[in-house]
Parts: C-alpha cells; sequence; structure tokens
C-alpha cells in the first residue's frame, strides 16, 4: 500500500513539473507570452481596449507570434530571441490581429482580420515604441496597394499625420482598418531600414505618389476599393527613385548629462525620435528628423535638461546659429562643462557638426 501511495505521489509531483515546464507563467502552451518582458527593447502601447496578438513578418502564422498584448496596457517585448541578428540590427514588419479573431482563425490565421501593421528597428541597447491607434481598427476597411520597391507609413492628412499602418515594397491588396467610414486623405511616406549604414531614413516623392483619397466600407463588403501607390501604376521604378527627395534633416543626439534625460526642441516644438521616445537618456544616442529645406535654413535648437528648467541651446563649435540642409546627416554632444551650477544652461555645450548628405540611389540600389 505504502509502494502504491509513494508511486502516485513521484507521478503527481512529475506532473507538475511537466507542466510547469510546458506552461511558463504568462503564457498559453506554446503559443502567446502576455506577461512583460522587462529587458525588451520593443515597446508596444496597445490604446485598443482588446487584447491584441502581434506577429512579424507580413503573413501571420503560429510559428512568427512575438506575444501577446493586454487591451489599454503597454508592454515591453524581448524578441531578442525571434530575430537571428539581434546584435547585428535590422527591422521587422509587425502585425497585429485582437485575441477574439486569433481564436476563431487559429488554424487557418492567414485568414484573421489584422488590424494593426508597423514597422520597427531592433539591435542590443535600441530601443523602439509604436502606439496601436483606436482609430485605424474596427468595421470598415479599405485596400492598398504599393507598386514601388520600398515600403511606406500611411499618414492621414498630411506626411506628419497620423499613421494609419505600415505598407511593405511590392504589397498587394493590403487591408486597413478604420472605426469610421469617413473619408480619409492618405499620404505614403516611404521608410526603410539601410542594412550596410544600420540607419533608418524617410523619404517622399515631389511628383508622382501624390495624396490619394478613399472612404473605407464595412467588412462585410467584399468589394472595397483599393488605392495605388503611386497614382500611376506604369510609372517605372528609375522615374520614380529620380523624382524622391528627402523632407527632412537627420539629427542624431548623444547626452553625456549624467543622471538627466534630455529633450531636443524648437522653440515651443518638442522631437520624438525615430524609435519613438520624445527623450534621450543619459548616455543614450538616437536620431530625430527635422524639417529644414534642400538649401539649408537657420534653425535655433535646443537640448531642455532638468524638466524644461535648463535650456541648452544648439550651436556649431564656433558658436553660431547652426544652418540645417535636408537630406543631411549631423551630430549633436550634449555635455556638462563644470564650469557652473547642474541647472545653469552656460554650464552645458550642445555642439552640432555636419556631415555629408545620404545619397538617395545607392541605398535604394543597396536594398
Amino acid at each position: 500500500m505504502k509502494k502504491k501511495l509513494w508511486s502516485l505521489l513521484f507521478l503527481f509531483v512529475g506532473s507538475l513539473v511537466f507542466f510547469s515546464c510546458e506552461n511558463p507563467a504568462g503564457t498559453e502552451p506554446g503559443e502567446i507570452n502576455w506577461e512583460p518582458e522587462p529587458n525588451g527593447t520593443l515597446t508596444i502601447i496597445n490604446n485598443v481596449s482588446k487584447d491584441m496578438v502581434l506577429f512579424q513578418g507580413q503573413t501571420p502564422s503560429s510559428s512568427n507570434i512575438i506575444g501577446g498584448v493586454r487591451g489599454s496596457t503597454t508592454k515591453p517585448f524581448d524578441i531578442s530571441d525571434d530575430v537571428e541578428d539581434f546584435d547585428v540590427g535590422g527591422y521587422i514588419i509587425l502585425r497585429g490581429m485582437t485575441l477574439d479573431e486569433y481564436t476563431k482563425n487559429k488554424t487557418n490565421l492567414s485568414n484573421g482580420k489584422i488590424e494593426y501593421s508597423a514597422m520597427a528597428t531592433y539591435g542590443r541597447g535600441q530601443k523602439f515604441r509604436a502606439e496601436i491607434n483606436p482609430l485605424y481598427s474596427g468595421d470598415y476597411y479599405f485596400k492598398a496597394t504599393n507598386f514601388g520597391k520600398i515600403g511606406m507609413e500611411l499618414r492621414k492628412n498630411s506626411p506628419d499625420g497620423e499613421k494609419i499602418g505600415y505598407l511593405p515594397a511590392l504589397a498587394t491588396n493590403y487591408e486597413f482598418y478604420s472605426s469610421s467610414p469617413s473619408s480619409m486623405t492618405i499620404f505614403p511616406v516611404y521608410v526603410y531600414y539601410n542594412n550596410v549604414t544600420k540607419k533608418v531614413t524617410t523619404i517622399r516623392a515631389t511628383s508622382f505618389a501624390d495624396s490619394v483619397s478613399i472612404g473605407p466600407r464595412p467588412v462585410t463588403d467584399q468589394a472595397v476599393s483599393t488605392v495605388l501607390f503611386p497614382n500611376d501604376p506604369q510609372i517605372k521604378w528609375d522615374q520614380i527613385a529620380a523624382s524622391i527627395v528627402y523632407p527632412v534633416a537627420f539629427i542624431t543626439v548623444t547626452n553625456g548629462v549624467t543622471n538627466q534625460d534630455s529633450r531636443l526642441a524648437a522653440a515651443s516644438r518638442v522631437y520624438f525620435a525615430q524609435n519613438g521616445y520624445d527623450s534621450i537618456n543619459s548616455g543614450e544616442t538616437l536620431t530625430f528628423e527635422v524639417t529644414a529645406t534642400n538649401d539649408g535654413q537657420q534653425i535655433n535648437l535646443n537640448c531642455i535638461l532638468y524638466g524644461g528648467t535648463t535650456t541648452v541651446a544648439v550651436k556649431t563649435a564656433d558658436g553660431t546659429t547652426p544652418i540645417i540642409k535636408n537630406g543631411y546627416d549631423y551630430t549633436v554632444n550634449l555635455a556638462y562643462s563644470g564650469s557652473g551650477g547642474l541647472t545653469d544652461p552656460t554650464s552645458y555645450t550642445a555642439v552640432i557638426t555636419e556631415g555629408t548628405k545620404r545619397d538617395i540611389l545607392s541605398e535604394i540600389i543597396s536594398l
């Protein structure tokens, strides 16, 4: 009898060990991890009230789930084990569907309704933040086709407008969703990661990629319209490349001030970095996109410290206000000189240096 009891006890304990290994905290077996991953470099802000399941790549499948984020919450994701070149750095396409949609289409996820899409960069120590906007999910939709070799963000009402979603290169009849059937004007903004230079580049065309407009229709409408980018599908890629110009300058800021984050600003405008953050932590380096002109214009940039109480003017090495030109790379080094008090602006320097202009055609060829 005792032997039988011991056998049952070992069987019970063994079962506990087995299930604890197969079901780590916060996960469903082999599928979705809902728990925050504190060391993750990718942060998703879910402003939708529904739980969302996220995938990497253009086509959702059970093998490319990176995890889930609960409704109206923020979660860091550790994608270091989801990509092979995490230490080198690169980018992924993110796509998301609600948990209800995932459950309904679990046996064939390609049939699932994708309500979120974005491009995210990654790399050891490189953070990226993205938001799921409830305005661009829901029961209305339209389709879009990209005839170009560069992926694009679709933006509402202006090139600086809200992000509707990400349309990959050469994608056909991609579906985008909306909470309303109201007509929207859509601007294509090309965004790509150069695997050679390890830089994100934002570009737009001047003659071929004018805005399009469309009214989303109910998801029950199988004959919904498709918008095409560029407007003229007969245009050749060499014509597209020849007409592209940079709409911004690329300003990379390194914060060398101890114990203080810093914001890059011009007048009352605070810039957001390419990775979605609005401040540079101590010891961190982030890149910002600043709208200037092709010929260059003076822009009074500032680095803001101590919660906005200390403003450090960005100057050239000779102490002048910089001339900023679209398409050029610039570096800014923010440092404490030790010459005065910690909140005294004269105790700091923010020196800007002009680099070279990015070469659109060679970058596109390297993709």
